[in-house]
């Protein structure tokens, strides 16, 4: 079973795209792409887990940055591009 779909705006059908519209409280615009994710909740970790979590995740941003560094903008959009279309293109 599907738990994300991602679907440009101009392929919505009128209803759907209403609702959308409804919820973020404006239009879309044509080129936009609408993602909707399932979660099953759970509780935010807390106290040392927390902390801990939050500094692997801004070691990894920072060792991501510092890889990326000299690397012009243009190719890094490109890359992100690339695997955006990759991602999409598999089968679900």
């Amino acid at each position: 079973m599907q738990n994300i779909a991602i679907q440009r705006a101009f392929e919505l059908s009128a209803d759907v795209r209403e609702a959308v519209e409804k919820t973020l409280g404006r239009a879309l615009q044509e080129d936009e792409e609408v993602s909707i994710m399932a979660l099953s909740p759970h509780p935010a970790p807390s106290g040392e887990t927390r902390r801990v979590l939050a500094r692997r995740l801004e070691e990894r941003l920072d060792k991501t940055a510092d890889r990326t560094k000299d690397v012009p903008e243009e190719e890094l959009e490109a890359a992100i591009d690339e695997a955006l279309d990759n991602a999409r293109s598999r089968p679900r």
